[in-house]
């Protein structure tokens, strides 16, 4: 293998670790962003948890989309 392609590897390696990290990073602190004056925790009450669970999917879905398209659009020039 070449050197173009251990890269594209790893960018794709990364494109996929990076969403999954700024989702767990969402879910984690979702309490602290969204619920600061809130006093019910929001694995506990079905409407928040729903939220909660958006806000990770759409974070997550977002930084694959972005990530990916720039891996392709890079992935040409290396």
């Amino acid at each position: 293998m070449t050197e173009k392609h251990n890269m594209i590897i790893l960018l794709g390696i990364l494109a996929i670790v990076l969403p999954v990290v700024a989702g767990v990073f969402v879910w984690k602190r979702f309490d602290q962003i969204f619920l600061k004056t809130a006093e019910v925790k929001s694995n506990e009450d079905l409407p928040i948890y729903l939220k909660k669970l958006a806000a990770v999917s759409l974070t997550t879905g977002f930084l694959l989309f972005v990530c990916f398209q720039l891996l392709f659009i890079f992935g040409d020039q290396l």
